[in-house]
């Protein structure tokens, strides 16, 4: 009767499953180590550009919220500037009414012209020098295209833009006419002109408070979004500790009982040839 061995299938069995556990037990143990599932585009490939797809838009989000804030920070500087400058043409409206009395003479009224040249000087300097990171905000020259309009990009997309308009607030575009008290005459008609910048004035300040306004609104829906988007992106590449834990413990004992049944497959095998000796 022929006696003859074959080759070891049971150990190249063990050998194949080992490595299977192998591989599964490193991508548990990377999994565990980072805190993704998404180490490599091989284990979920869709799910790692969905999740890629997701951290952009978190990252855009919140530079989304930066420039909003950003905005709303050169809203403030031209806001604050108008309110003095407010303030000066109310202190020039009051001298105006006092050089419309009919109680000053000629002297009296040039003395008060001085004081609203110097006044309207002053407001003119605000309208020329009122800068936000080297940007003039106004006196009409300032956004993209000089024309005082600034837009912010307010969303992670392309065309997710506010407009905030700074009209030019110069004394020579903001007054319709001159100021001369130096007759009583003139006094009057400067009332008229100066209740006419007034209300230009509360106009420019007005926009400029709807659109800072707009961007706070903006900020706090973007705000939403963003923690919900990571929410997502969290879902698909963040990995449960508990079951990744327990695939790991799994992987890890079929690991040593394939080494341990690989080991004695080639154990018998040996065995086997020792009988020809």
């Amino acid at each position: 009767m022929a006696f003859s061995i074959n080759t070891n299938i049971s150990a190249m069995n063990a050998n194949l499953h080992s490595n299977a556990n192998n591989s599964t037990l490193n991508k548990s143990l990377g999994s565990l180590a980072s805190g993704s599932t998404l180490n490599s585009a091989a284990y979920d490939a869709s799910g790692l550009g969905i999740a890629n797809q997701l951290s952009a838009q978190v990252s855009g989000l919140g530079q989304a919220i930066m420039n909003s804030n950003e905005s709303i920070g050169m809203l403030q500087v031209a806001d604050g500037a108008l309110q003095e400058y407010g303030n000066i043409l109310d202190d020039v409206r009051v001298l105006t009414l006092q050089a419309s009395n009919g109680t000053l003479n000629a002297d009296d009224r040039a003395i008060i012209q001085k004081q609203i040249d110097g006044l309207l000087e002053s407001a003119d300097d605000i309208a020329t020098t009122t800068q936000f990171n080297g940007i003039k905000l106004l006196d009409g020259s300032g956004g993209a295209a000089g024309n005082g309009l600034f837009t912010t990009h307010t969303g992670a997309d392309s065309g997710e833009t506010i407009s905030s308009q700074i009209s030019d607030v110069r004394t020579a575009s903001l007054l319709s006419g001159t100021i001369d008290v130096t007759t009583a005459g003139g006094a009057e008609s400067a009332l008229n002109t100066l209740d006419d910048a007034a209300k230009s004035l509360t106009s420019v300040r007005s926009d400029i408070g709807a659109s800072q306004n707009q961007l706070m609104s903006n900020i706090r829906n973007t705000s939403v979004t963003q923690v919900n988007v990571a929410s997502a992106e969290s879902q698909i590449r963040d990995i449960d500790f508990a079951a990744q834990s327990a695939n790991f413990s799994q992987a890890n004992l079929a690991a040593q009982i394939g080494s341990f049944v690989q080991a004695q497959s080639n154990a018998s095998q040996s065995n086997y040839l020792s009988l020809l000796q």
